[in-house]
């Protein structure tokens, strides 16, 4: 489709501005034809013409200047039949890149997320298939609730994500609320709670004796704190451990999150803010890959910085930098 489109915008740029020259060029063949070709400026019908070589050097007859003028404007005129495709096509090209590559994106990220949505339903059917093919006990169908509860739990997730990707990409937020970013803290690690015992994995908050008040939106700052905490939870190893931290100076607070999960290779880090990016299935647990690339992007909105740092086997820590200040400005787009 782009390239159809580059070719097409390639030939008419190409054909308007060679229109344009040409139409330009004859009318400045046409003007020198008649200026030069006044017979005022021919030589009198008297004249004798003279034997001195040198002075026929020096003064050249009109009609001589006239043929090499136009000689040099249709060299001109060839050379921009050849040049003006060769260059209208680069710069078409550099034009249309920016929205071939936003169009591919936006083509890929339908594509996974189809295919996100519909393995937890694929899932979900063959479980019920399964259980209502003969009678069970109650066992096994309490573990097929359980199976089809954690991928509900996952499709939900993932609803949401998409629908804050959506709506944060064709609107501004705003960010005008005063937060204490250590309630907050403590209202997610309260409800992730569950989970982490769930793995038998002990959560440790180490928050400042102060309060921190930021300005920003609570509704993302929530969704924030839960994506990060949530990965943290599901990356750790069972009985595993997961440190959060809270420091801060005049001008910004850093929220710093540790895991004790397998890491993730030095090669990889910088793409795991990208949308729908996974790593190897088989060195890590199943996810959407749109946590991080919403962290992040909540992080932006709120003119903060997120970093990863990871050792391989060992942990993996994000540090999120938050501003601390009274107006970070109505809105946000």
């Amino acid at each position: 489709m782009f390239h159809t489109a580059r070719i097409k915008l390639t030939v008419l740029y190409s054909l308007i501005f060679l229109v344009l020259f040409w139409s330009l060029s004859g009318g400045i063949y046409f003007w020198m034809n008649q200026f030069f070709g006044d017979s005022s400026f021919r030589r009198d019908s008297s004249y004798q013409p003279s034997f001195d070589l040198e002075c026929a050097k020096r003064e050249p007859p009109m009609d001589i200047i006239l043929d090499e003028l136009k000689n040099i404007i249709l060299l001109i005129d060839l050379g921009l039949l050849a040049g003006v495709p060769l260059i209208t096509w680069f710069l078409t090209g550099r034009t249309l890149a920016p929205i071939q590559a936003a169009h591919n994106r936006e083509k890929q990220f339908l594509t996974d997320a189809s295919h996100d949505l519909r393995t937890p339903l694929s899932i979900i059917s063959a479980d019920i298939e399964l259980a209502l093919r003969k009678k069970r006990t109650l066992a096994d169908y309490e573990k097929t609730l359980k199976s089809n509860k954690e991928e509900v739990d996952d499709l939900i997730s993932l609803v949401e994500n998409l629908l804050f990707i959506n709506r944060e990409d064709q609107q501004s937020t705003a960010l005008q609320e005063s937060i204490d970013l250590i309630d907050l803290l403590n209202g997610r690690i309260s409800l992730l709670q569950k989970r982490a015992k769930i793995k038998q994995q002990a959560i440790t908050f180490k928050p400042p004796t102060e309060n921190i008040l930021i300005q920003g939106n609570s509704h993302l700052l929530t969704r924030l704190f839960s994506n990060l905490l949530d990965n943290a939870i599901k990356y750790s190893p069972a009985k595993g451990h997961i440190q959060i931290s809270v420091n801060y100076d005049t001008n910004q607070a850093n929220i710093i999150i540790i895991n004790s999960g397998p890491g993730i290779p030095p090669d990889e880090i910088a793409k795991v803010f990208d949308r729908f990016y996974r790593l190897d299935p088989s060195r890590s647990e199943k996810g959407s890959g749109l946590g991080l690339s919403i962290a992040k992007q909540i992080v932006d909105l709120h003119h903060g910085k997120i970093t990863l740092n990871s050792i391989e086997g060992k942990e993996t820590k994000v540090l999120i930098s938050l501003p601390i200040r009274q107006n970070l400005g109505k809105s946000l787009s």
